[in-house]
């Protein structure tokens, strides 16, 4: 375009100087001027048009230009030599269409300017005035042979190079395609590697999906599988739950929904069931019709498992506080029911119909005082007398009574490792609750089978721990019972050591044998876990916290004979009326000396105003604002010779702390016989 442009002004300025051109000649030089000139002002607003809109006009100007301008120049001088300026320009016109023009009508303009000469040839053929102008003949005829030839292999040229350009711009894109497609894969396989989820991206238009690598190493399918579309997904789903996740997929893709959640179970290559959580985004076309599901799936196994013991030890805390306050009521009235029938049984010592009476409403009470005892056991607030021992001499010890305990067609073996650790525990306790799971695995297993009790070393880490409260990471002694009985469903399982639960029938159990177990276990700083399967047995491990060494243990005492009353001063502090007159009423029948006082701050009066008390019996729970512990610190505070004697039936946490007494505090627990309360003050008084 510059070219031209500067040649026509150029045309204009030379041709009329030397006059060498007509007028017409310089009007038609002109007007290229003021084309090429004004088509050069949209090409530097918009570079763009330069290959279409611009390159396509000024070629079609350029042929009509041309052709009138040798018809103007031949008019003025009917000489061929002439129209030469003119007609050369169409070569250089057949490139600058072919390279310029990338799509601008350029099938019809390249036929317009292959035909661009045939104008102004036959004009000039038509205007010879010498008849037999061979040379004007063969120079056109030469011409227009030399032209079309140029114009075909311009024209081969130009088509075989658009399309090695057009090859080469497909190699490009289908390389940047290629490449975007590896990162976005690439991008696809480190996310799911990095969040552990299975990334999938379902084509609903043919049920084709492609999975991400977890789908082989979480699940055991291989992702490049033939068969892995969205029929074969719902054969993954548990058949109790395929319904529900195909009908709320469904669902969302038919209501013009976007995304999709669902939580179910998935099965994997291998058996095993999974709990998942898939969500997914549905995409549309522009008519709205779903084309695309891309989304993933977490495996949410793991928390679940742990969401249910979360809830399954709140539920435990929470059951044990209840049964706890339960059994604080029900000791203080189990109390007055021993104490009345004893009394009973020794006014009508005669009478032997009235004695049997007694004596049953005795065997009834202390029955009740077991069952609030395992209560408060489940409730951890039993009171524990924890020491050092070697859980293998206690299985040793222990062996005999176990032995006589379960049938003669059940195969026994008690082993401990050699180098078992010793443990914390209450010893007592601990032989009930290896007695209680004895007794389970034996009810368990009523056509014989084995039964194993061991005891050896573990180590728990943390997070083995996570959930069991007060427990750190460390060295651990297992004893473990285990039976080849019946079994239990895992719903079952689940709820073994909850109380008043239990199997079997009605009358063979109360519920609290497990429970019980379980609470003495997490009391002594320890847990419990049960293992079970239909037909195929159960096992129970206790796990306690070792210790490095055993201790010495000091030589019992005998207990003395016989009621032994004295003449001593006891406040007895009670905020259970009859409770309290029990209690004063056994204790003056021996002699002593008896006040009684319904609340602390009575009981803070009489010390106040009587120097002659000796004990101070209180109970540990009481309404007021200072229960029995405060009492006790108040009353010492004031007579500091003074002896104190708790009693409770739950404590609360007021004397012991992780099931032992507090240093120096002595406690008769509720509910109590008149012979162990009688025995019990003497030793306090005489300590």
């Amino acid at each position: 375009m510059t070219i031209a442009f500067f040649g026509a002004m150029l045309g204009v300025i030379f041709g009329i100087a030397l006059g060498t051109v007509t007028r017409p000649e310089a009007w038609i030089i002109g007007l290229c001027a003021a084309v090429t000139g004004g088509m050069m002002v949209p090409v530097y607003l918009k570079p763009t048009m330069a290959t279409s809109v611009v390159s396509g006009a000024l070629t079609v100007y350029f042929v009509f230009h041309l052709n009138a301008g040798a018809i103007i120049a031949y008019q003025a001088s009917e000489e061929v030599i002439r129209i030469i300026p003119y007609v050369v320009w169409f070569f250089p016109l057949v490139v600058f269409h072919q390279l310029t023009n990338f799509g601008f009508y350029k099938r019809w303009i390249s036929c317009l300017v292959g035909l661009g000469p045939i104008p102004i040839s036959v004009y000039v053929l038509g205007h010879l005035t010498d008849p037999v102008a061979i040379g004007v003949l063969d120079a056109i005829v030469t011409f227009l042979f030399s032209f079309f030839a140029f114009v075909l292999f311009v024209g081969v040229f130009t088509r075989h190079r658009d399309e090695e350009i057009q090859r080469a711009a497909m190699a490009e894109e289908a390389n940047r395609t290629a490449a975007v497609l590896r990162v976005s894969e690439e991008r696809f396989r480190l996310l799911g590697l990095a969040t552990n989820d299975l990334v999938w991206d379902a084509d609903l238009k043919s049920e084709k999906i492609w999975w991400s690598e977890t789908l082989l190493d979480t699940y055991g399918y291989d992702p490049q599988g033939p068969a892995t579309d969205l029929k074969t997904w719902e054969t993954w789903i548990h058949p109790e739950e395929r319904d529900r996740v195909v009908k709320s997929l469904q669902s969302v893709i038919e209501s013009g929904g976007s995304k999709w959640t669902s939580e179910y179970q998935f099965v994997c290559a291998d058996g095993r069931i999974l709990d998942v959580i898939a969500r997914g985004l549905v995409l549309r076309d522009e008519t709205g019709e779903p084309v695309r599901l891309i989304g993933s799936t977490a495996d949410v196994t793991e928390l679940r498992e742990l969401e249910k013991k979360l809830r399954q030890s709140q539920k435990m805390e929470a059951v044990g506080q209840l049964t706890g306050g339960i059994a604080h009521d029900f000791n203080n009235l189990l109390t007055i029911i021993l104490g009345s029938a004893e009394a009973l049984a020794d006014i009508r010592a005669k009478d032997p119909k009235a004695r049997e009476l007694a004596e049953t409403t005795l065997q009834a009470a202390e029955r009740g005082a077991i069952l609030t005892n395992r209560l408060l056991s489940f409730a951890r607030r039993q009171v524990l007398a924890p020491r050092n021992l070697h859980p293998g001499q206690l299985l040793t010890g222990l062996e005999g009574l176990i032995r006589r305990t379960i049938n003669a067609d059940i195969e026994i073996r008690i082993s401990a490792a050699a180098d078992v650790l010793p443990i914390e525990a209450d010893p007592d306790q601990l032989e009930n609750a290896i007695l209680n799971l004895v007794i389970n695995a034996r009810d368990a297993m009523p056509d014989g089978g084995h039964l194993i009790i061991e005891a050896s070393n573990v180590t728990l880490t943390s997070e083995d721990l996570l959930h069991y409260k007060g427990m750190s990471g460390g060295r651990y002694v297992m004893v473990a019972v285990s039976d080849t009985g019946c079994g239990m469903p895992r719903e079952i399982a689940e709820r073994v050591f909850e109380p008043f639960f239990t199997t079997k029938e009605v009358g063979k159990g109360t519920g609290l044998g497990l429970s019980m177990v379980w609470g003495f276990v997490r009391q002594s700083n320890g847990h419990a876990q049960i293992y079970s399967e239909p037909d195929e047995g159960t096992t129970v491990k206790l796990y306690f916290p070792a210790v490095k060494q055993l201790e010495t243990q000091p030589k019992t005492q005998k207990k003395p004979t016989g009621l032994v009353g004295g003449t001593e001063g006891i406040l007895v502090v009670e905020d259970d009326d009859m409770v309290r007159e029990h209690a004063a009423a056994q204790l003056a029948s021996l002699g002593y000396r008896i006040k009684q006082a319904a609340s602390a701050a009575d009981a803070i009066a009489i010390l106040d105003s009587d120097e002659t008390i000796d004990l101070l019996f209180t109970d540990v729970v009481m309404p007021g604002g200072m229960n029995g512990k405060q009492l006790a610190d108040a009353a010492l505070l004031r007579h500091p010779d003074l002896k104190v004697l708790f009693t409770s039936g739950y404590t609360k946490d007021a004397i012991v702390h992780q099931g032992r007494l507090d240093p120096g505090a002595n406690l008769l627990g509720k509910p109590y016989r008149r012979a162990h309360l009688v025995a019990k003050i003497r030793h306090v008084l005489d300590a």
